[in-house]
């Protein structure tokens, strides 16, 4: 859908708005050479203007020359702006790099690890085919998201936005209606005291992590992560300067014993951790461990980061409410986000703590970003609100239920006793441990060949180890689709 920002100043005509708005789509690339523009009706009605106004703009856009006209066909973004760039009038020669032209202060690059995504490895996108699966870190299925309702709340979300003229740069509005919304939301299914005031929202979990870890840690800081964990937090903790350090998992959670001796040794500035469905094992920490964890913190006076990603996807019992839902804590920083509910394509996340916490960090943030999405942050505050997210969610549950059943029942029947696997009691996630016999490692590479990317256990270890374990997604696979993977990767096992 377009989506037209006008941040311009409300002096100018409408028409102008509509215009200089789908000229900076034009240049900034949203609106491709040949791109056809809505009707005139069709606009007019989601800009909730008269359609005289988009018939103007329009017009102008012809005579300037950036859209074309073509009777009986509609209005199209003019083409010659992609024979300009594809056609130059001299080829240019690839110079090679010289001093002059490098970046001359010393700078620290990020050194991510190779982690299986969409987003970081776009060479295994360009690879694959419509025949290509893919287990990943845990996804909703974008399949299953109701379009029409989507559909309807963006277009009045939209309608909205224009016609209360928020749509300005630096609207605060949209935002301050998303963290009441969102507020609510925690304090009713995550047992949080939070208001508007407590929550600093992001554009999702890794903007939220690096302006948290960012506002506390100095370099020469120590900070503990799990042995296996989330690759992007650590990599930003690194980054950041910070030392980091390891403590331990088992089958109740992290190890809160060895954050004790950690604390006696050393003074350690953070810990960041996932309690609730331990990223990527699965496992909860257990409620003496999680006040141990809290005294402990008060304590030696470190913070804790809980990042709490899939809290709605519990399937046995009642979920644990966070560590930050504690009335008596002060050291805990809590980092959540939408994308799990609704798919990756809406980033929306959110830091939740004390209000002079937020402050800083909401003003640290305006060196990043100094606004949001204001329609998105709309039509998530209202999805919220009417109670169609928990619709949604409620729904999807039911789906991923049976889909993690048909991994487990797969992945017992092909891997019989050479795997080791935890029933996880919410999530969207398997981790699955297999016998020594099994490289895992030789195994992901052998499953690339048959069409199935698999990230390796290693990818989660801070200390480069190999891990003779997998974390595989359920959710956004249909049960056949997931017999098919499980017979690949069995297939990779077996190919020396």
């Amino acid at each position: 859908m377009l989506n037209l920002d006008l941040d311009h100043p409300g002096t100018k005509a409408s028409y102008r708005k509509i215009l200089d708005c789908l000229i900076g789509a034009i240049q900034s690339g949203r609106l491709e050479p040949g791109a056809v523009l809505p009707g005139t009706r069709e606009l007019a009605d989601i800009l909730d203007v008269n359609r005289k106004t988009v018939i103007l703009a329009y017009e102008e856009g012809v005579v300037k020359g950036w859209l074309v006209s073509e009777p009986r066909r509609g209005t199209f973004v003019s083409t010659l702006f992609a024979s300009k760039a594809a056609t130059p009038d001299k080829p240019q020669k690839k110079r090679p790099a010289s001093d002059e032209e490098r970046f001359a202060p010393d700078f620290l690059p990020l050194d991510l690890p190779l982690y299986f995504d969409d987003l970081y490895v776009p060479s295994v996108r360009a690879g694959r085919t419509r025949d290509t699966m893919y287990f990943d870190n845990g996804a909703p299925d974008h399949r299953l998201l109701p379009q029409a309702v989507l559909h309807r709340y963006y277009r009045n979300a939209m309608k909205a936005a224009f016609k209360s003229d928020w749509v300005k740069y630096g609207n605060h509005e949209s935002a301050e209606q998303l963290r009441t919304t969102l507020a609510e939301m925690l304090r009713t299914t995550r047992g949080l005291a939070a208001s508007s005031s407590n929550i600093c929202l992001t554009q999702g979990t890794q903007m939220a992590l690096h302006l948290a870890a960012g506002a506390l840690i100095r370099p020469g800081d120590v900070v503990l992560v799990e042995r296996l964990s989330y690759p992007p937090a650590w990599a930003i903790f690194r980054a950041l300067g910070a030392q980091i350090e390891v403590v331990d998992v088992d089958q109740d959670g992290c190890r809160v014993d060895q954050v004790e001796a950690l604390c006696l040794q050393r003074q350690v500035r953070l810990i960041y951790l996932t309690p609730h469905h331990q990223f990527p094992s699965t496992v909860s920490l257990r409620a003496d461990r999680r006040q141990k964890l809290l005294a402990l913190a008060q304590q030696h006076r470190f913070t804790i980061i809980e990042e709490d990603y899939d809290h709605e996807y519990h399937f046995d019992g009642r979920p644990y409410l966070p560590l930050a839902s504690d009335a008596r804590q002060r050291n805990v920083i809590y980092i959540g986000s939408l994308s799990k509910l609704l798919g990756s394509s809406f980033r929306c996340g959110f830091i939740v703590g004390p209000e002079n916490l937020v402050g800083t960090l909401s003003k640290n943030q305006l060196l990043i970003s100094s606004h949001g999405d204001a329609v998105m942050q709309k039509m998530l505050a209202d999805l919220i609100a009417d109670g169609e997210l928990r619709k949604h969610v409620r729904r999807a549950s039911r789906l991923y239920r049976a889909r993690k059943d048909v991994l487990l029942e797969s992945l017992h029947h092909h891997f019989g006793e050479r795997v080791t696997l935890r029933n996880p009691e919410g999530g969207l996630a398997v981790w699955a441990t297999f016998m020594e016999d099994i490289d895992v490692d030789a195994m992901v590479q052998q499953a690339a060949g048959k069409r199935l990317f698999v990230r390796s256990g290693r990818q989660f270890s801070p200390l480069n180890q190999p891990v003779n374990g997998l974390r595989l997604g359920f959710a956004s696979m249909t049960p056949d689709e997931l017999t098919l993977a499980v017979g690949r990767l069995y297939d990779a096992s077996r190919q020396r």
